[in-house]
Parts: structure tokens; sequence; C-alpha cells
């Protein structure tokens, strides 16, 4: 009976061949690029909300931003999902941490083969459901808005008895098996971990989850490479803060209107570029409690003064950014008729704690006309003068044929001419297992 065995074993080998090479397939084809955060900055919160509490801001790819932007305009979701073969796509971001030494075994980058999870497990857990992390290690991070460039998280925060020895009958790792004794201090009264960083230093990276969920609502997990290191402590480099002559003036083109109303009164909406360099600033910014933000303001042409644009979008983001035209109605434009010319102007401000906000030059000034504002309550968009850029779009549809006889429907993910063969492969095996089987009986009764 050893070569039914052989046969068998050899069968199963090649099946489970057969799936792996179909599940990188699927990654090959992902509806988006990934990529890792583009710029990343980790400060200390100076004792405050914990003794170790760090505020990890990073950049979101412009790609990767639009690809989100993309599902939360989609009128019919699952239809949009549905080109691509799922009923669901969301992001999340793994954060790793490394104190003095990333390469050390103790108190190095504490990733793990079980951060990647698997189709029978979570994230961060084997096939049996028991974690392989600890209560500083990220392994599942919500991320705040993808639609925005900057997004941060609090992490290192405060250690329990509990996170800190750990619970060995759910393999929860301990925080004090991740440190050495001599690089942090435990109050057990206050069950507060301290970590002195005039003598230490933290390191921080991070990559980017996209779970994908099939049409059966099976999750598959797919990451971005780790992005750079950021640090803060003993050898960190000290910030220096953000100055007016580091700002750049805004980047704004094509503004038009849009077929959408605030107050019964019309929105323009203008589109942002955002250069690395700024992201970059904004990431550093936001790491040190504060950020950078645009400011719009617009004028009926041949007027002198300008007016900050109450209801218009201030955080940073590349693409469409929409402005509300009713902080224009005053006591000397207690209405606006139909195409007055209207100008418009941006400037960052920058924020940062400890600093005083600082701004940069104005952008170009824009000009276009409007429909009626303060009397008309529903204003009908005019033709924009100026001619649209195209809206940014992710991947095309990708091609549902089989890629191998190119007409079947791939029935649970195989080409029907696989599952043939393993038909086929399947009944020989049946038929010389019997044999066999047959051959030694008759020698038996010999």
């Amino acid at each position: 009976m050893k070569k039914p065995l052989a046969v068998l074993l050899t069968l199963i080998l090649l099946l489970s061949l057969t799936a792996s090479l179909t599940f990188a397939a699927d990654a090959s084809s992902l509806p988006v690029t990934l990529t890792p955060p583009e710029h990343i900055s980790l400060t200390w919160l100076d004792g405050n909300d914990s003794p170790t509490t760090c505020v990890f801001a990073y950049s979101i790819p412009t790609t990767l931003s639009l690809f989100q932007k993309s599902i939360d305009d989609a009128e019919d979701k699952d239809a949009f999902f549905a080109q691509y073969g799922l009923n669901d796509a969301w992001f999340l971001i793994q954060i790793d941490w490394a104190l003095d030494d990333v390469n050390d075994s103790v108190s190095g980058w504490h990733y793990n083969k079980y951060w990647d999870g698997g189709a029978d497990c979570d994230l961060g857990r084997d096939s049996g459901y028991m974690y392989h992390y600890s209560d500083w290690d990220c392994v599942d991070y919500s991320i705040g808005n993808m639609t925005e460039t900057i997004n941060d998280a609090w992490i290192l925060r405060g250690v329990s008895i509990g996170s800190l020895n750990g619970d060995p009958e759910n393999g929860t790792i301990g925080i004090k098996d991740q440190l050495k004794p001599e690089q942090y201090t435990y109050n057990y009264e206050d069950e507060a971990l301290s970590i002195d960083f005039t003598k230490h230093t933290m390191y921080v990276r991070a990559r980017f989850v996209l779970v994908l969920r099939d049409r059966e609502d099976q999750d598959s997990y797919y990451f971005s490479a780790w992005s750079e290191t950021a640090s803060y402590g003993k050898d960190a480099a000290k910030y220096e803060g953000i100055t007016a002559k580091d700002l750049p003036a805004p980047e704004i083109s094509n503004l038009h209107m849009t077929d959408k109303e605030f107050n019964d009164n019309p929105i323009v909406a203008y589109t942002l570029s955002v250069p690395d360099s700024l992201a970059k600033m904004a990431v550093e910014a936001s790491a040190h409690g504060g950020g950078i933000f645009i400011e719009t303001e617009a004028r009926v042409k041949g007027d002198t003064d300008w007016t900050g644009m109450g209801n218009a979008d201030w955080l940073i983001t590349p693409g469409e950014m929409d402005c509300a035209l009713v902080s224009l109605i005053s006591e000397n434009h207690p209405s606006i008729a139909k195409d007055t010319p209207i100008e418009l102007r941006c400037r960052y401000r920058c924020s940062q704690s400890g600093y005083d906000d600082v701004f940069s030059e104005y952008s170009k000034v824009l000009t276009f006309e409007t429909t009626e504002i303060g009397n008309d309550p529903q204003p009908t968009p005019p033709a924009a003068t100026e001619t649209p850029t195209p809206t940014p779009t992710v991947e095309e549809k990708k091609d549902d044929r089989c890629p191998i006889c190119h007409f079947c429907p791939q029935p649970l993910g195989l080409c029907i001419f696989i599952w043939l063969l393993i038909i086929i492969v399947i009944v020989v095996v049946i038929i010389v297992v019997i044999k066999v089987t047959k051959k030694d009986k008759d020698k038996e009764k010999q």
C-alpha cells in the first residue's frame, strides 16, 4: 500500500501548489498599487497622556488617496467593487517599533510572520487564533482618513500590568519581553512604564495594509513595503521648526462652479497640487502638535478687501477643494448678480506647538463668473471659464476572461480545464489504488 499512499501525497502536493499559484496571481492584479507612507515623523508627548505616549505622523500617497476617494464617491458601491471581483476593500496601517537598536534580538523591530495574517487567520494571529504581538505592536491600526494627505496615530501608550506581562494563555506578548531591563522603569503602584529619552532612542516604521473581501466574503491581506525610519530621543535629530520661508505658495488651478450648494448658494472648486516638500513639512508639523492648513479668500472683482471663506475645505488633500461662496454676502454685497467676476486666492498656515503660526505667500489669483449669490434659491451653474483638468482615476477594470482558455467563467478562481485535469488525476489515482489493493489481496490468497 505504500505506492498508492505516495501517489495520494503527490496529488495533495500538486493541489496545494496550484492553490498557491492562484493566490499569487490574484496579488498581481490589485485594484491599486501599494506604496509605503512617503513621509513619517515621531515625537514624544512629553509625559502627557502617558509617560511614553508618542505621536506618529505619516503621509498618504496620492494614488491611495484617490482610490479611497473613488470608493467614497461611488454611488453604487456594490457595482464599484464588483468590477474587481470584490465585496469590499479598505486600508489599515501597521506600525512597528524598536528601542536603541533596530536589529537587537530583544528590543529591535518586533514584526514577525504572524503580522501578515493568512487565508485562515487574522493579522497578528495564527490558525488557532493565538495572538503573537504586544499591546505596543500596531498590527491592524485604523487610518483616520485615507483621502487626507496627513494622518497621525498616538502610539506606545500607557502600560498596565497585564500589558507589561502579556497573556501566555492566548499568546499575547508582554512588553517587558520586548525591552531590556535597563531600558525602562516600571511603577507598579501607578501601573506606569517610563523611558528616559535623553538616554534612549525610539525608532518607528510603518506599512499600509490593503484588505480585499471577495464575493464569498473571504478576506485577503496585501502589504506595501516598509517606510523609512522615524526616530525620537537621544540619537534623533532635533526638530528646528518650520518658518514662513520654508512654505511654498499653494499651487491651485481649474477654478470652476460645481453643482453643489451650501445654504442655497453656490459652491466653487479648485484643484490643489501638493508638492512632496510640502507633504514632508506637513507630517513634521502634525507630529509636533500642529499642522499645515490651507486658507481660502475671495472677493468681488474691483473690491479692495479680501474675505476669508469660512465654509471652505482647509485640510490639505490632493485634488478638488470646495469653497462655498455664501461668505461673500455682506452689507456692501447683500446679493451678487449672476456673471459677476469673482477672484479667489489661497495661502498655507502652519501651526506648531511652541511656535507662532507662520504663513506662506498667496497663490496666484484665479477669476471666474459666479451664479447669483444671496437671492436665487436654486442657482444654475454657468459654464466654467477655465478648461477643467481630468479627474484622476484608478486603474481600469481588469480583464475578467480566464488567462488560460480566455472564455471559461473560472469556477472558484481556476480555469475549467484545470478542474477537468484535477478530476482526471483523482479518477486515475482511485483506479490505481483499486488495482493495487486487488493485487495485494490476490497475493494474500495465494
